[in-house]
């Protein structure tokens, strides 16, 4: 739990439903609706650690996730990470985001981290340390563009000692 209350749990199965909801709160700002058949399948077949993030109160304001590179496990691919759309810009992503990777820092087979965003969030991510290596034009949709970052791990280990 953190100092305002907010805390992340566990995936767990019956969560399907408030992880759409959470979902369909960022269509069509940060996902296309065509993604949503996407999520889905993510969610039928966890490959990694996968969060809910709960406010005070006990509501889902948030999910997201991580699991080794399908080819690369010595890189952590953050997966599906998302604030309820009107829980936006109060410090609930970064909540998730630090959580996160502090999981994936404290697992020494980890040297990066890697996500694939879009040009709608891709500002928040270099806000921590993500560097940019790859934007592809409406790469997940019309007017979503595909944004490739990466986070070196060991720069990250090392600013967080002291």
């Amino acid at each position: 739990m953190t100092d305002d209350g907010v805390r992340i749990r566990p995936w767990r199965p019956e969560d399907r439903a408030l992880g759409l909801a959470l979902f369909d709160s960022n269509v069509p700002r940060f996902f296309a609706a065509q993604e949503r058949q996407d999520f889905i399948d993510f969610l039928d077949a966890l490959s990694g650690p996968y969060f809910v993030l709960q406010d005070a109160a006990g509501g889902a304001v948030g999910c997201g996730g991580y699991e080794a590179a399908e080819g690369d496990p010595s890189v952590a691919v953050l997966c599906w990470g998302m604030v309820r759309g009107d829980r936006h810009r109060t410090g609930l992503g970064t909540a998730l985001l630090t959580e996160r990777l502090a999981r994936i820092a404290a697992d020494p087979a980890f040297r990066s981290v890697a996500i694939e965003t879009t040009q709608h969030s891709c500002g928040f991510f270099a806000r921590h340390g993500f560097v940019q290596t790859r934007q592809v034009p409406d790469g997940f949709a019309p007017g979503m563009d595909l944004v490739e970052m990466t986070l070196d791990l060991d720069a990250y280990r090392q600013s967080r000692k002291g």
